[in-house]
């Protein structure tokens, strides 16, 4: 399934989600550019418990990755879905959240994604990079404040594209769930050099954040009404 678009209007512009992903895809074309130098902007859990290494590398660089790593993405493909389901669930909650409150909401869902898939994994000597620990914080958040809603989605029928209406409760519900099912069967160690990955742990850790943490960034007296209906013909 792949969102398209929700059945919530926002009630004003979502500046803080508009400019994470321009700074993303603005990145994202500095990795191209740069070759491998921005494997060291990257999250590598191992650092994280070395302590020989807080000194060689300097701990704001070891612990910074834990958000340089979230704007970071390994190909164009990776880079579009992140960005497509941020587009689609982040407007709603920064307007709930506000701009500030959502920046500091999506950084810190993130850092705790990082957090959980680096224990997960025991540490590895393995890059991390990518939004999607923060923003499976963001689809958290939207679990909880707008489950009513609904989102037109995408649907491959065998080979055939349809365009299908579904219930927020059911589309991340379903999301979550097939994460956390991929998340327990990869749960281990990770060998050096392991190669790239998906990193399931991160995305279920990151939703779990959201779910926890959106009361607390949250305005309720400033919440919107939803209305439980499906989109309008268009």
């Amino acid at each position: 399934m792949i969102p398209l678009r929700d059945s919530i209007p926002s009630r004003r512009p979502a500046y803080a989600t508009w400019v994470i992903i321009g700074v993303c895809v603005v990145v994202y074309l500095a990795q191209v550019l740069s070759g491998d130098s921005w494997r060291e902007w990257a999250l590598n859990p191992r650092l994280l418990v070395e302590p020989a290494a807080w000194g060689k590398v300097g701990l704001v660089r070891v612990f910074g990755s834990l958000i340089t790593s979230q704007f970071l993405h390994g190909d164009p493909l990776h880079l579009a879905f992140n960005m497509l389901f941020l587009w689609v669930f982040g407007d709603n909650v920064e307007d709930r959240l506000g701009h500030v409150g959502f920046v500091v909401f999506y950084l810190t869902c993130g850092v705790a994604a990082g957090l959980a898939q680096s224990v997960l994994t025991w540490f590895p000597n393995v890059p991390m990079l990518g939004a999607s620990g923060a923003i499976a914080g963001v689809l958290g958040a939207y679990f909880v404040l707008f489950r009513t809603a609904w989102i037109r989605s995408l649907v491959l029928l065998f080979v055939f594209p349809i365009f299908v209406d579904i219930p927020a409760l059911v589309f991340i519900g379903l999301w979550f769930v097939m994460q956390t099912l991929n998340a327990l069967v990869t749960i281990g160690p990770i060998p050096a050099h392991g190669g790239a990955g998906v990193a399931f742990a991160a995305h279920a850790a990151g939703f779990i954040a959201g779910v926890a943490l959106v009361r607390v960034f949250g305005r309720p007296r400033q919440a919107p009404r939803v209305r439980v209906v499906r989109f309008a013909v268009d």
